[in-house]
C-alpha cells in the first residue's frame, strides 16, 4: 500500500508539460537548473483542454442552478438577480482574464526555463489579485444599493438585489484570488487541478443551496441563502485551490529581491492582463446594446436569442477550451524557441476547432425543433429560435477561429492586436449594421444575425492574416525565444 501511494503521488505531481517528469517550478531547495527541459512532441493541447472545457461547464452550470433555486423562490427575485448578476458577471470576468494574462507570462517563461523569475512573478500577481479583489469586494459591498437603483430596481426587487450585490459582491475578492491560483495551474499543464476545483465548488454549492433555502426543516433564507451559498462555495474552491497549488502540485513562490523587480514583474503582467481583458469588457458592452436592438425588434424574437444563447454559448465554450488549451502549449513553445511546431500545433487546432464548431452548429440547426420546444410553447418564439440556430452555421466556425488564432498571438507577445481588432470591428462594423439592417431597412433579427456573421468572420480574417505575416521565417525571432539548444541566462 505505502508503494502505491507513492506511485499515485508521483503521478500526480509529473508536470504534463515535462517530458521527463521535472517540475518546472524548481522543487524544494537546490540549485536552479538554467536549462530548459524540453516538453512532450505535442504539448497536449486536447489533454491540457478538455478539463478546461469541463471546468467550464461546470461555472456555467453553477449559474443555471442559481437560477433554478431563486425561480423556486419567486419571478421576482430571478429577476432582480438577474439584473444584479450583470455587475457581478462582469467583475468576475475581469478577474479571469487577469488570471489568464498573468498565465501567458507564466508559460512564457516556464518555456524559457526562468523558473526563479516565473516564481517571483507569482508572487507579484498574487498580491495584485489580493488587491484588486479587495477594492472591488468593498465598491460592490458599500454601493450595492445605489448599483441596484441604477438598474432600476424598486421596491422587493431592490431588496433583493441589493442583497445578493452585497453578499456576492463582496466575495470577489475571493474569485479574484481562484482566478490567479487557476491561471498558476493552468501555465503548469495542470488543467484537471482547476477542473477538480470547479467541481467541489459546484457540490458545495448545491448542497448549501438545499440546506439553507430549500430543505423544509431548514432555515429557508431565500436570495440571502443562495447568496451565501455562492460565496461559501467560493470560498471551498478557493481553498481546495491553494491547497494543489502549495501543497499537492508544491508551485513554489519566490519574493522578488528589490522594489524594482517587483515593479517589474507587475508592470509585465499588467502589459499582458490589460488589454486581455479590455477586449472582453467591450464585447460586454457590445452585447448589451445587441440585446437593446433585438428588443426594439420585438419581445418574441428577444426571447428566442435569450433561450438559443444557452445553446451557442454551449458550443462557444468548447472553442474556448481548444483556445486556452493552445495558448498554454504556444507559450512553453515560444520560450523555447519551436516555432516550427508553434506552426504545426495552430494548424491543427485552428482545424479541428472550425470543424467542431460547424458540426456542432449543424447538429443544433437540425435539432432546433425539439430545443425550441423545451424552452416554449409559443410557436412565434420557436420559429424565430429555429432560425436563429441556423444562423449559427454563418457565425460560430469563425468564432472559433478567433479564439484559436487570438490565443496564438497572446502566447507570443502580441496581445494588443487582438483587443483592437476586437474592439474597433465589434464597435466599428458590427453595432452600426446590426441597427442598419435589422430596424431602418426592416431585416429584423436576421439583420443582426447578419451583421454578427460579418463581424465574426471579418475579425477571424484579420487576425489569421497578422498570423501568417508574423510566423513567416524571416520575422520568427520575434516571436520565439532562443532555440533549445542554446543556453538560457541565469534568471
Amino acid at each position: 500500500m505505502g508503494r502505491a501511494r507513492v506511485a499515485r503521488r508521483r503521478r500526480w505531481n509529473r508536470n504534463p508539460l515535462d517530458s521527463q517528469g521535472e517540475n518546472h517550478c524548481g522543487g524544494s531547495g537546490g540549485a536552479e537548473r538554467n536549462v530548459i527541459v524540453p516538453p512532450k512532441v505535442n504539448l497536449g493541447v486536447f489533454s491540457l483542454s478538455w478539463p478546461i472545457f469541463l471546468q467550464l461547464t461546470f461555472t456555467y452550470c453553477m449559474g443555471l442552478v442559481d437560477t433554478w433555486a431563486l425561480g423556486r423562490i419567486s419571478d421576482a427575485a430571478a429577476a432582480s438577480v438577474g439584473s444584479v448578476n450583470t455587475v457581478t458577471t462582469f467583475v468576475l470576468m475581469m478577474f479571469s482574464f487577469l488570471g489568464q494574462g498573468g498565465s501567458l507570462v507564466y508559460a512564457r517563461m516556464l518555456g524559457q526555463g526562468k523558473h526563479r523569475k516565473v516564481q517571483e512573478c507569482y508572487s507579484v500577481a498574487l498580491l495584485l489579485h489580493i488587491l484588486l479583489g479587495v477594492v472591488a469586494s468593498a465598491v460592490l459591498l458599500i454601493w450595492a444599493r445605489e448599483m441596484a437603483q441604477l438598474l432600476g430596481l424598486r421596491g422587493p426587487l431592490l431588496s433583493y438585489g441589493t442583497t445578493f450585490l452585497q453578499v456576492v459582491g463582496g466575495s470577489c475578492a475571493l474569485h479574484s484570488l481562484v482566478a490567479m491560483f487557476g491561471g498558476v495551474m493552468a501555465a503548469n499543464g495542470f488543467t484537471r487541478a482547476g477542473m477538480f476545483a470547479a467541481v467541489l465548488t459546484n457540490i458545495v454549492n448545491i448542497v448549501l443551496i438545499y440546506l439553507l433555502v430549500l430543505l423544509p426543516a431548514g432555515p429557508r433564507w431565500g436570495v440571502r441563502g443562495i447568496a451565501l451559498s455562492t460565496a461559501l462555495a467560493t470560498a471551498a474552491g478557493l481553498l481546495f485551490s491553494a491547497w494543489l497549488v502549495f501543497f499537492r502540485i508544491r508551485i513554489r513562490f519566490r519574493r522578488p529581491p528589490s522594489a524594482e523587480r517587483l515593479r517589474e514583474h507587475g508592470a509585465l503582467l499588467m502589459a499582458f492582463a490589460l488589454p486581455t481583458m479590455l477586449e472582453p469588457a467591450f464585447w460586454q458592452a457590445a452585447q448589451i446594446t445587441t440585446t437593446r436592438i433585438i428588443a426594439a425588434v420585438g419581445p418574441d424574437e428577444l426571447a428566442a436569442r435569450m433561450y438559443t444563447l444557452s445553446i451557442t454559448n454551449m458550443i462557444g465554450m468548447f472553442g474556448s477550451a481548444l483556445s486556452q488549451g493552445l495558448q498554454i502549449a504556444v507559450g512553453h513553445l515560444a520560450g523555447a524557441g519551436e516555432l516550427d511546431r508553434i506552426r504545426r500545433i495552430t494548424r491543427t487546432t485552428r482545424l479541428v476547432g472550425v470543424g467542431v464548431a460547424l458540426t456542432l452548429a449543424l447538429l443544433a440547426g437540425l435539432s432546433g425543433g425539439w430545443i425550441m420546444d423545451q424552452f416554449t410553447d409559443s410557436p412565434e418564439v420557436a420559429e424565430s429560435g429555429r432560425l436563429l440556430l441556423w444562423c449559427g452555421l454563418l457565425y460560430l466556425p469563425g468564432s472559433s477561429l478567433i479564439m484559436t488564432t487570438a490565443s496564438t498571438l497572446r502566447a507570443v507577445g502580441h496581445v494588443t492586436y487582438p483587443a483592437a481588432v476586437g474592439i474597433l470591428v465589434l464597435w466599428g462594423v458590427f453595432i452600426p449594421l446590426a441597427y442598419a439592417l435589422s430596424l431602418p431597412l426592416g431585416l429584423a433579427i436576421i439583420g443582426v444575425m447578419i451583421a454578427m456573421a460579418i463581424d465574426e468572420n471579418l475579425r477571424a480574417l484579420l487576425l489569421s492574416i497578422r498570423w501568417r505575416h508574423i510566423s513567416a521565417p524571416q520575422r520568427a525571432h520575434r516571436i520565439v525565444g532562443k532555440p533549445k539548444s542554446a543556453p538560457v541566462a541565469g534568471s
